[in-house]
């Protein structure tokens, strides 16, 4: 049905690519290595033939580097890791059944150069094991909270380019990593809340990087009976998105994980309402706390963590999803 002055016909069989044969110049075969064998004969206009080889090659037949990409992809799978794929670059974690298997699964991490979140947090990973970490140019939050890793296995990071975020609470790294530390150039926030760093350490590391935001919690150890007036943070300017529903089918199936946060949680209706947290995995609803007409609540919370929102009788009411930064969440009336 096609009537073209210059004809090419694309011959597909499979054949080893290299035998490429002009037969006239009106008229090409072009022998290709595809998955089957069987012949496919298409027509095409002379001065399209070199835009669809580009095409074809880049999109039709996968290269060798991508058809690894999903061989490594399928191994961290197999080995619990859960892949998420953002416009910012692929975020990967490791959650139940994960947490045993993710030591195992770091050489194949080691090859996403474009990585740019991870998280072991509660994980069997180990020091030795996070070398596979150090040539991870575009990472830029991991989390290594409530892990074995200690100094031994922070000398391993001190040399990647963008990493923002990375979560120490409750690990065995002591004030020799300081240095290390003060070396990652764009580190932003460090949690090394009952790590065993001290606090003449943690001075010195605000020291030589002032603008880092080092969070240390409480040291309970140091509390007294009585406790001492602190002014109220005051709630967040930024506000997450209030997504009013009406049943809990039109909210999040799951809750993702992602960085560490605070909410402020606000209750502007005339009653009590109820908030749920959505687990991962299974989406189970787990009942956080209730809160009274114009009741304040901080909470904390990880990105991508989705909160619903009942009345007293657990009518659905909305939800919210946490973003990076600390925010309000104001429930209206």
């Amino acid at each position: 049905s096609h009537s073209f002055e210059s004809k090419a016909t694309l011959k597909a069989t499979a054949m080893d690519i290299s035998k490429v044969k002009l037969l006239r110049w009106n008229r090409i075969q072009i022998n290709l290595a595809i998955s089957s064998p069987a012949r496919v004969w298409i027509p095409f206009s002379l001065s399209f033939v070199s835009l669809f080889f580009s095409l074809f090659f880049s999109l039709a037949i996968p290269t060798a580097g991508q058809d690894n990409g999903l061989q490594v992809l399928g191994q961290i799978k197999s080995l619990g890791g859960t892949i998420r794929n953002t416009p910012q670059g692929l975020e990967i974690g490791f959650h139940l059944r994960g947490r045993e298997t993710a030591n195992q699964a770091l050489p194949f991490v080691a090859q996403l150069k474009n990585l740019t979140w991870l998280n072991l947090r509660r994980t069997n990973v180990s020091n030795n094991q996070l070398i596979h970490l150090k040539n991870l140019n575009s990472l830029r939050w991991l989390h290594l909270e409530q892990t074995k890793i200690s100094d031994a296995g922070i000398q391993h990071l001190a040399d990647l380019p963008n990493l923002e975020y990375l979560n120490l609470y409750s690990t065995r790294v002591t004030d020799q990593s300081i240095e290390h530390l003060a070396k990652l150039p764009k580190l932003k926030k460090l949690y090394v809340w009952q790590s065993q760093m001290t606090k003449q350490g943690i001075e010195k590391l605000r020291r030589k990087r002032p603008k880092l935001q080092v969070i240390v919690g409480i040291d309970l150890n140091q509390l007294t009976s009585k406790f001492p007036s602190v002014k109220a943070k005051p709630i967040p300017t930024r506000k997450l998105a209030f997504i009013p529903i009406d049943n809990r089918g039109d909210a999040p199936g799951r809750s993702e994980n992602g960085i560490n946060c605070q909410v402020w949680f606000k209750n502007e209706t005339r009653s009590q309402v109820k908030v749920y947290w959505i687990s991962y995995g299974a989406g189970d609803l787990k009942h956080y706390f209730t809160l009274k007409p114009g009741e304040v609540r901080q909470q904390n919370s990880y990105s991508r963590n989705a909160w619903l929102i009942t009345d007293e009788k657990e009518t659905v009411l909305g939800y919210f999803v946490a973003k990076e930064d600390d925010a309000s969440a104001i429930i209206p009336p």
